[in-house]
């Protein structure tokens, strides 16, 4: 998809791998098992430009039926070359499919697709990302209760939501019920607290990749005037307080539009 003359991706994430298997820690580390397992360090340097090449082959395939055979210009491709790197890690088959759109969009210069995307791209897990497609659907879904004041795909979410977009039947017992309890508890309990955990490190992760915001308010509610001794007293309600909600931050709208595969 290269001009002659031009930098070959493959070539140049084979170098990178060889450079990094070529260093003393790595030596140190991998020795045994070379030893074990037979192998020596040029060896291990096929292996990894083996996988780098195929991972970059499945994701320029897919790319590829996402263009319908369109060929690419030079300028385009210079554009995404600073993505092949992470890209080449990428083995998983359904990131392969963004790592497509987001090369796609990197070529068409779409408005809003930052450099920083690959990045954050190779952090994330197939799991994350559908999750994250299904928080889209929800507040993307048309509602005919308001219009929103805010842009598309930033609406607020409570914390139940966001569980019940992980899954809607996940009931897990508290931490404090665990810990008193937990031999009395059955393993369907157990998998549920552990399944919770799950969701809660999904949850810091997408929020430390700044792809999901908390904000926390105080919501005022109903306000009870008494007089006491001659003395007007306003003491609010219990519903007063702080609340917590969740929403995409606008880095991750345009993260999800950037890699979301392109509907058939």
């Amino acid at each position: 998809m290269s001009n002659p003359g031009e930098i070959d991706p493959v070539e140049l994430t084979g170098e990178i791998v060889e450079k990094a298997l070529d260093s003393q820690p790595v030596r140190n580390l991998l020795g045994p098992m070379t030893k074990n397992l037979g192998l020596v360090f040029g060896q291990l340097t096929d292996i990894a430009r083996f996988y780098a090449e195929e991972n970059l082959s499945h994701i320029f395939t897919k790319w590829d039926a996402q263009r319908k055979g369109k060929p690419l210009e030079s300028d385009g491709f210079k554009r995404v070359l600073p993505l092949l790197r992470d890209a080449a890690m990428q083995s998983d088959d359904e990131l392969q499919e963004r790592w497509a759109s987001l090369l796609e969009n990197v070529v068409n210069e779409t408005n809003g697709v930052l450099p920083s995307f690959g990045q954050t791209l190779s952090q994330i897990t197939s799991a994350e990302a559908r999750y994250l497609d299904r928080i889209w659907e929800r507040v993307t879904a048309p509602s005919k209760s308001y219009n929103s004041g805010k842009r598309q795909g930033r609406d607020e979410l409570s914390y139940s939501n966001l569980i019940d977009i992980y899954n809607p039947k996940l009931r897990a017992p508290s931490p404090a019920e665990v810990r008193v309890y937990r031999d009395r508890m059955s393993p369907e309990q157990l998998a549920a607290f552990d399944e919770m955990t799950n969701f809660e490190l999904m949850l810091h992760d997408l929020e430390r990749l700044s792809l999901l915001e908390k904000m926390v308010h105080y919501v005022s509610g109903d306000v009870h005037r008494y007089e006491i001794g001659g003395e007007h007293i306003s003491i609010p309600s219990e519903r007063s307080g702080l609340k917590t909600t969740y929403a995409l931050t606008q880095y991750g709208v345009n993260f999800i539009l950037a890699v979301r595969p392109k509907a058939s």
